[in-house]
Protein backbone atom coordinates (compact mmCIF):
# COMPACT_ATOMS: atom_id res chain seq x y z
CA UNK A 1 0.00 0.00 0.00
CA UNK A 2 2.89 2.14 0.83
CA UNK A 3 4.33 2.09 -2.76
CA UNK A 4 1.37 2.79 -4.62
CA UNK A 5 1.09 5.82 -2.91
CA UNK A 6 4.22 7.06 -3.31
CA UNK A 7 5.22 5.35 -6.76
CA UNK A 8 1.07 5.45 -8.88
CA UNK A 9 2.11 2.75 -11.33
CA UNK A 10 -1.43 1.56 -12.25
CA UNK A 11 -3.13 3.70 -9.17
CA UNK A 12 -3.64 6.95 -10.66
CA UNK A 13 -3.66 9.63 -7.63
CA UNK A 14 -6.98 11.70 -7.22
CA UNK A 15 -6.44 15.30 -8.31
CA UNK A 16 -5.79 17.48 -5.33
CA UNK A 17 -7.34 20.76 -4.84
CA UNK A 18 -5.32 24.07 -5.58
CA UNK A 19 -4.04 25.70 -2.63
CA UNK A 20 -4.06 29.71 -1.72
CA UNK A 21 -6.72 30.27 -4.14
CA UNK A 22 -4.11 28.90 -6.98
CA UNK A 23 -5.90 26.79 -9.88
CA UNK A 24 -2.30 24.97 -9.81
CA UNK A 25 -0.70 26.99 -12.33
CA UNK A 26 -0.07 30.17 -9.66
CA UNK A 27 -3.35 32.14 -10.99
CA UNK A 28 -7.28 31.67 -11.22
CA UNK A 29 -9.48 31.68 -8.24
CA UNK A 30 -9.81 29.02 -5.43
CA UNK A 31 -13.45 28.41 -7.23
CA UNK A 32 -12.12 27.80 -10.71
CA UNK A 33 -9.72 25.70 -9.26
CA UNK A 34 -12.26 23.98 -7.17
CA UNK A 35 -14.14 23.55 -10.11
CA UNK A 36 -11.67 22.20 -12.57
CA UNK A 37 -10.58 19.79 -9.51
CA UNK A 38 -14.21 18.27 -9.81
CA UNK A 39 -14.47 18.08 -13.02
CA UNK A 40 -11.24 16.31 -13.24
CA UNK A 41 -12.77 13.85 -10.83
CA UNK A 42 -16.00 13.18 -12.43
CA UNK A 43 -13.80 12.57 -15.83
CA UNK A 44 -11.67 9.73 -14.01
CA UNK A 45 -15.05 8.31 -12.39
CA UNK A 46 -16.83 8.78 -15.76
CA UNK A 47 -14.32 6.76 -17.54
CA UNK A 48 -14.44 4.22 -14.88
CA UNK A 49 -17.80 3.64 -15.85
CA UNK A 50 -18.71 3.92 -19.18
CA UNK A 51 -15.27 1.66 -19.65
CA UNK A 52 -15.40 -1.42 -17.37
CA UNK A 53 -12.01 -2.63 -16.45
CA UNK A 54 -10.67 -5.37 -18.67
CA UNK A 55 -9.15 -8.61 -17.68
CA UNK A 56 -5.40 -7.29 -18.51
CA UNK A 57 -6.11 -3.76 -16.30
CA UNK A 58 -7.35 -6.23 -13.67
CA UNK A 59 -3.85 -8.03 -13.89
CA UNK A 60 -2.30 -4.35 -13.53
CA UNK A 61 -3.61 -4.31 -9.63
CA UNK A 62 -2.70 -7.75 -8.62
CA UNK A 63 -0.06 -6.17 -6.26
CA UNK A 64 -3.05 -4.08 -5.02
CA UNK A 65 -5.41 -6.96 -4.48
CA UNK A 66 -2.60 -9.48 -3.05
CA UNK A 67 -2.36 -6.31 -0.64
CA UNK A 68 -5.82 -6.57 0.29
CA UNK A 69 -6.83 -9.36 0.76
CA UNK A 70 -3.50 -10.09 3.06
CA UNK A 71 -4.96 -7.48 5.18
CA UNK A 72 -8.25 -8.73 5.72
CA UNK A 73 -6.16 -11.80 6.91
CA UNK A 74 -3.67 -10.40 8.99
CA UNK A 75 -6.50 -7.81 10.62
CA UNK A 76 -9.02 -10.79 11.33
CA UNK A 77 -7.03 -12.18 14.22
CA UNK A 78 -5.00 -9.64 15.12
CA UNK A 79 -3.80 -9.45 18.81
CA UNK A 80 -5.21 -13.14 19.26
CA UNK A 81 -3.50 -14.97 21.44
CA UNK A 82 -5.11 -18.48 19.54
CA UNK A 83 -5.20 -16.91 15.97
CA UNK A 84 -5.99 -18.91 13.28
CA UNK A 85 -7.60 -21.68 15.47
CA UNK A 86 -10.50 -19.47 16.20
CA UNK A 87 -11.31 -20.34 12.08
CA UNK A 88 -12.05 -24.03 13.48
CA UNK A 89 -12.95 -23.22 16.80
CA UNK A 90 -16.11 -21.50 16.02
CA UNK A 91 -17.56 -23.86 13.53
CA UNK A 92 -16.66 -26.75 16.34
CA UNK A 93 -18.44 -24.82 19.36
CA UNK A 94 -21.50 -24.38 16.31
CA UNK A 95 -21.03 -28.43 15.88
CA UNK A 96 -21.33 -29.29 19.49
CA UNK A 97 -24.60 -27.16 20.39
CA UNK A 98 -26.01 -28.36 16.74
CA UNK A 99 -25.60 -31.75 18.19
CA UNK A 100 -26.93 -31.27 21.26
CA UNK A 101 -30.14 -29.82 20.14
CA UNK A 102 -30.86 -32.14 16.76
CA UNK A 103 -28.97 -34.99 17.83
CA UNK A 104 -29.83 -35.51 21.66
CA UNK A 105 -33.11 -33.65 22.58
CA UNK A 106 -34.76 -33.54 19.56
CA UNK A 107 -33.59 -37.38 18.20
CA UNK A 108 -32.78 -36.63 14.72
CA UNK A 109 -31.19 -39.65 13.07
CA UNK A 110 -28.41 -38.24 10.32
CA UNK A 111 -28.54 -40.15 6.97
CA UNK A 112 -26.43 -43.56 6.46
CA UNK A 113 -23.78 -42.52 4.02
CA UNK A 114 -24.05 -44.86 0.80
CA UNK A 115 -21.57 -46.09 -0.01
CA UNK A 116 -18.83 -44.59 2.33
CA UNK A 117 -20.99 -46.57 5.81
CA UNK A 118 -20.49 -43.12 7.39
CA UNK A 119 -23.37 -42.11 9.99
CA UNK A 120 -22.44 -39.73 12.36
CA UNK A 121 -24.56 -36.48 13.10
CA UNK A 122 -21.36 -34.05 13.43
CA UNK A 123 -19.80 -34.85 10.22
CA UNK A 124 -23.30 -34.36 8.28
CA UNK A 125 -23.40 -31.10 9.72
CA UNK A 126 -19.49 -30.02 8.85
CA UNK A 127 -19.59 -30.89 5.14
CA UNK A 128 -22.87 -28.66 4.84
CA UNK A 129 -22.13 -26.15 7.72
CA UNK A 130 -18.49 -25.01 6.88
CA UNK A 131 -19.61 -24.29 3.12
CA UNK A 132 -22.57 -22.34 3.96
CA UNK A 133 -20.67 -20.61 6.81
CA UNK A 134 -18.30 -19.95 4.07
CA UNK A 135 -20.83 -18.51 1.66
CA UNK A 136 -22.15 -16.20 4.21
CA UNK A 137 -19.27 -15.16 6.15
CA UNK A 138 -17.77 -13.94 2.15
CA UNK A 139 -21.11 -11.76 1.84
CA UNK A 140 -21.67 -10.24 5.08
CA UNK A 141 -17.71 -9.28 5.78
CA UNK A 142 -17.80 -7.75 1.98
CA UNK A 143 -20.53 -5.23 3.02
CA UNK A 144 -18.21 -2.76 4.93
CA UNK A 145 -15.07 -3.38 2.22
CA UNK A 146 -16.55 -0.16 0.72
CA UNK A 147 -17.41 1.84 3.78
CA UNK A 148 -14.47 0.85 5.29
CA UNK A 149 -12.03 2.16 2.82
CA UNK A 150 -13.27 5.40 2.61
CA UNK A 151 -10.41 7.33 1.82
CA UNK A 152 -8.66 5.07 -0.65
CA UNK A 153 -12.17 5.47 -2.83
CA UNK A 154 -12.13 9.22 -2.50
CA UNK A 155 -8.19 9.72 -3.39
CA UNK A 156 -7.17 7.24 -5.76
CA UNK A 157 -8.45 5.23 -8.70
CA UNK A 158 -8.31 1.55 -8.91
CA UNK A 159 -11.39 -1.15 -9.45
CA UNK A 160 -13.25 -0.56 -6.65
CA UNK A 161 -14.72 -4.27 -7.04
CA UNK A 162 -11.30 -5.50 -6.03
CA UNK A 163 -12.45 -4.53 -2.07
CA UNK A 164 -15.62 -6.97 -1.99
CA UNK A 165 -13.08 -9.23 -4.14
CA UNK A 166 -10.30 -9.10 -1.42
CA UNK A 167 -12.76 -9.75 1.28
CA UNK A 168 -13.95 -12.95 -0.80
CA UNK A 169 -10.47 -14.09 -1.41
CA UNK A 170 -9.76 -13.79 2.16
CA UNK A 171 -12.32 -15.99 3.02
CA UNK A 172 -11.33 -18.47 0.73
CA UNK A 173 -8.25 -18.90 2.41
CA UNK A 174 -9.98 -19.66 5.85
CA UNK A 175 -12.71 -22.33 3.87
CA UNK A 176 -9.40 -24.45 2.44
CA UNK A 177 -7.97 -24.78 6.14
CA UNK A 178 -11.63 -25.83 7.31
CA UNK A 179 -12.68 -28.25 4.55
CA UNK A 180 -8.74 -29.88 4.73
CA UNK A 181 -9.26 -30.66 8.44
CA UNK A 182 -13.02 -31.94 7.51
CA UNK A 183 -11.32 -34.25 4.75
CA UNK A 184 -8.94 -35.47 6.90
CA UNK A 185 -11.61 -36.23 9.94
CA UNK A 186 -13.98 -38.08 7.10
CA UNK A 187 -10.97 -40.26 5.65
CA UNK A 188 -9.82 -41.04 9.26
CA UNK A 189 -13.84 -41.93 9.74
CA UNK A 190 -13.10 -44.54 7.14
CA UNK A 191 -14.53 -42.85 4.06
CA UNK A 192 -11.36 -42.95 1.74
CA UNK A 193 -13.86 -42.60 -1.27
CA UNK A 194 -13.60 -38.48 -0.33
CA UNK A 195 -10.19 -38.79 -1.84
CA UNK A 196 -11.04 -39.44 -5.35
CA UNK A 197 -13.61 -36.63 -5.23
CA UNK A 198 -10.85 -33.69 -4.18
CA UNK A 199 -11.12 -32.27 -7.88
CA UNK A 200 -14.97 -31.91 -7.58
CA UNK A 201 -14.96 -30.45 -4.01
CA UNK A 202 -12.07 -27.95 -5.17
CA UNK A 203 -14.40 -27.50 -8.30
CA UNK A 204 -17.96 -27.11 -5.94
CA UNK A 205 -15.60 -24.60 -3.25
CA UNK A 206 -15.26 -22.43 -6.67
CA UNK A 207 -19.03 -22.37 -7.82
CA UNK A 208 -19.98 -21.76 -4.19
CA UNK A 209 -17.35 -18.46 -4.42
CA UNK A 210 -18.41 -17.13 -7.73
CA UNK A 211 -22.25 -17.53 -6.47
CA UNK A 212 -21.09 -15.69 -2.91
CA UNK A 213 -18.83 -12.95 -5.20
CA UNK A 214 -21.91 -11.94 -7.14
CA UNK A 215 -23.88 -11.28 -4.03
CA UNK A 216 -20.85 -9.42 -2.42
CA UNK A 217 -20.78 -6.98 -4.90
CA UNK A 218 -24.59 -6.12 -4.68
CA UNK A 219 -24.66 -6.44 -0.29
CA UNK A 220 -21.64 -3.63 -0.63
CA UNK A 221 -22.86 -1.66 -2.90
CA UNK A 222 -26.31 -1.95 -1.62
CA UNK A 223 -25.07 -0.64 2.12
CA UNK A 224 -23.21 2.09 0.57
CA UNK A 225 -26.72 3.94 -0.58
CA UNK A 226 -28.83 1.97 2.69
CA UNK A 227 -27.21 1.37 5.92
CA UNK A 228 -30.46 -0.73 6.54
CA UNK A 229 -28.68 -3.35 4.19
CA UNK A 230 -26.12 -4.48 6.68
CA UNK A 231 -28.27 -5.18 9.50
CA UNK A 232 -31.06 -6.85 7.80
CA UNK A 233 -28.51 -8.95 6.33
CA UNK A 234 -28.20 -11.27 9.36
CA UNK A 235 -32.18 -11.59 9.49
CA UNK A 236 -31.72 -12.89 6.04
CA UNK A 237 -28.96 -15.34 6.35
CA UNK A 238 -30.18 -16.36 9.51
CA UNK A 239 -33.44 -17.46 7.67
CA UNK A 240 -31.77 -18.58 4.57
CA UNK A 241 -29.62 -21.44 7.05
CA UNK A 242 -32.94 -22.69 8.26
CA UNK A 243 -34.31 -23.10 4.92
CA UNK A 244 -31.35 -24.92 4.35
CA UNK A 245 -30.69 -28.75 4.89
CA UNK A 246 -27.92 -27.90 7.06
CA UNK A 247 -28.45 -29.23 10.86
CA UNK A 248 -31.09 -31.99 9.81
CA UNK A 249 -30.81 -34.51 7.01
CA UNK A 250 -32.57 -33.70 3.45
CA UNK A 251 -34.81 -36.96 3.61
CA UNK A 252 -36.97 -35.04 6.46
CA UNK A 253 -38.00 -32.61 3.67
CA UNK A 254 -37.85 -34.37 0.52
CA UNK A 255 -38.12 -38.04 1.46
CA UNK A 256 -35.42 -40.52 1.05
CA UNK A 257 -33.30 -43.40 3.34
CA UNK A 258 -33.11 -43.09 6.75
CA UNK A 259 -31.19 -45.72 8.81
CA UNK A 260 -29.02 -48.27 8.04
CA UNK A 261 -30.05 -50.58 5.33
CA UNK A 262 -28.33 -53.23 6.71
CA UNK A 263 -30.46 -52.89 9.97
CA UNK A 264 -34.04 -52.27 9.05
CA UNK A 265 -33.94 -48.77 7.62
CA UNK A 266 -36.97 -47.32 5.71
CA UNK A 267 -37.73 -44.77 3.08
CA UNK A 268 -39.16 -42.06 4.28
CA UNK A 269 -42.27 -40.64 2.58
CA UNK A 270 -41.70 -36.87 1.03
CA UNK A 271 -43.90 -34.27 3.06
CA UNK A 272 -46.14 -32.11 1.18
CA UNK A 273 -47.95 -28.38 2.05
CA UNK A 274 -51.40 -27.68 0.77
CA UNK A 275 -51.71 -24.18 -1.17
CA UNK A 276 -54.70 -22.58 -2.27
CA UNK A 277 -56.02 -26.24 -3.75
CA UNK A 278 -52.68 -27.53 -4.48
CA UNK A 279 -50.33 -30.29 -3.54
CA UNK A 280 -46.79 -28.95 -3.10
CA UNK A 281 -43.54 -31.16 -2.24
CA UNK A 282 -41.84 -29.49 0.23
CA UNK A 283 -38.28 -30.93 -1.16
CA UNK A 284 -39.01 -29.36 -4.55
CA UNK A 285 -39.92 -25.98 -2.72
CA UNK A 286 -36.21 -26.67 -0.67
CA UNK A 287 -34.12 -27.22 -4.03
CA UNK A 288 -35.28 -24.03 -5.62
CA UNK A 289 -32.58 -22.34 -2.90
CA UNK A 290 -29.81 -23.03 -4.83
CA UNK A 291 -27.81 -23.51 -1.52
CA UNK A 292 -30.09 -26.62 -1.41
CA UNK A 293 -27.97 -28.56 -4.05
CA UNK A 294 -24.93 -26.86 -2.69
CA UNK A 295 -24.63 -28.36 0.85
CA UNK A 296 -26.09 -31.44 -0.79
CA UNK A 297 -23.35 -31.76 -3.08
CA UNK A 298 -20.83 -31.39 -0.67
CA UNK A 299 -22.21 -34.21 1.43
CA UNK A 300 -22.64 -35.88 -1.42
CA UNK A 301 -18.60 -35.95 -2.01
CA UNK A 302 -17.24 -35.86 1.56
CA UNK A 303 -19.92 -37.79 3.65
CA UNK A 304 -21.64 -40.82 1.16
CA UNK A 305 -18.38 -40.59 -1.04
CA UNK A 306 -20.35 -41.04 -4.34
CA UNK A 307 -21.03 -38.46 -7.23
CA UNK A 308 -24.24 -36.99 -7.94
CA UNK A 309 -26.44 -38.79 -10.14
CA UNK A 310 -30.35 -39.44 -10.05
CA UNK A 311 -30.85 -42.21 -8.45
CA UNK A 312 -28.76 -45.32 -6.67
CA UNK A 313 -28.98 -48.91 -6.24
CA UNK A 314 -29.26 -49.48 -1.78
CA UNK A 315 -29.32 -53.27 -0.63
CA UNK A 316 -31.93 -53.83 2.20
CA UNK A 317 -31.23 -56.87 4.28
CA UNK A 318 -34.26 -58.45 5.46
CA UNK A 319 -35.03 -60.11 8.31
CA UNK A 320 -34.42 -64.09 8.43
CA UNK A 321 -37.00 -66.58 8.71
CA UNK A 322 -37.46 -69.74 10.87
CA UNK A 323 -36.68 -71.86 7.80
CA UNK A 324 -33.77 -69.62 6.39
CA UNK A 325 -31.15 -68.43 9.52
CA UNK A 326 -29.29 -66.11 6.83
CA UNK A 327 -30.82 -62.46 6.43
CA UNK A 328 -32.19 -61.64 2.57
CA UNK A 329 -30.89 -59.56 0.71
CA UNK A 330 -33.11 -56.84 -1.90
CA UNK A 331 -31.36 -54.13 -4.05
CA UNK A 332 -33.51 -51.04 -4.77
CA UNK A 333 -33.36 -48.48 -6.55
CA UNK A 334 -33.50 -45.14 -4.59
CA UNK A 335 -33.80 -41.12 -5.87
CA UNK A 336 -30.56 -39.39 -4.87
CA UNK A 337 -30.48 -36.22 -2.76
CA UNK A 338 -28.46 -34.52 -5.72
CA UNK A 339 -28.14 -34.83 -9.29
CA UNK A 340 -25.99 -33.51 -12.11
CA UNK A 341 -28.85 -31.58 -13.52
CA UNK A 342 -29.04 -30.25 -9.57
CA UNK A 343 -25.66 -28.82 -10.02
CA UNK A 344 -25.81 -27.30 -13.07
CA UNK A 345 -28.80 -25.54 -11.64
CA UNK A 346 -26.44 -24.34 -8.90
CA UNK A 347 -23.64 -23.45 -11.44
CA UNK A 348 -26.17 -21.81 -13.58
CA UNK A 349 -27.26 -19.49 -10.36
CA UNK A 350 -23.55 -18.52 -9.67
CA UNK A 351 -23.03 -17.28 -13.05
CA UNK A 352 -25.91 -14.89 -13.49
CA UNK A 353 -25.84 -13.77 -9.90
CA UNK A 354 -22.31 -13.21 -10.28
CA UNK A 355 -23.16 -11.30 -13.73
CA UNK A 356 -25.91 -9.14 -12.20
CA UNK A 357 -23.83 -8.42 -9.17
CA UNK A 358 -21.05 -6.88 -11.56
CA UNK A 359 -23.08 -4.90 -13.77
CA UNK A 360 -25.14 -3.53 -10.19
CA UNK A 361 -21.33 -2.55 -8.96
CA UNK A 362 -20.05 -0.83 -12.01
CA UNK A 363 -23.70 1.43 -12.76
CA UNK A 364 -23.13 2.66 -9.02
CA UNK A 365 -19.37 2.68 -8.39
CA UNK A 366 -19.15 6.35 -10.00
CA UNK A 367 -20.86 7.96 -6.94
CA UNK A 368 -18.94 6.09 -4.41
CA UNK A 369 -16.46 8.89 -3.36
CA UNK A 370 -19.67 11.79 -3.23
CA UNK A 371 -21.62 9.30 -1.07
CA UNK A 372 -18.69 7.82 1.01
Amino acid sequence: MSRTTSDPGPLAAWPEEPENGSDGNGNGSSKRGRRNTVAERNTVVMTAKTAPPSLREYGKYKELFYNLTLRDLRSKYKRSVIGWGWSMINPLANMFIYTIVFSMLLKIHPPFGIPSGINNYALMLLAAMLPFNFFQASVMESMGSLVGNQNLIQKTYFPRELLPAATVASKVVSHLIEMGLLLVAVVAWGNWRALMYLPFVIVLMAVVTVFGLGLAFLFSIGNVFYRDIYHFSGIFFFLWMFLTPIAYPFYLVGGGLNGNPAAGAVLQAPRYIHLLGHALSLGTIFKLNPMTDAVLSFQAFLYNGQLPSSSHLVKFAAAPTPTDLHPLVTSIVVPSNVSWGDFAYLVVWAVVVLAIGLKVFRKYEARLPEEL
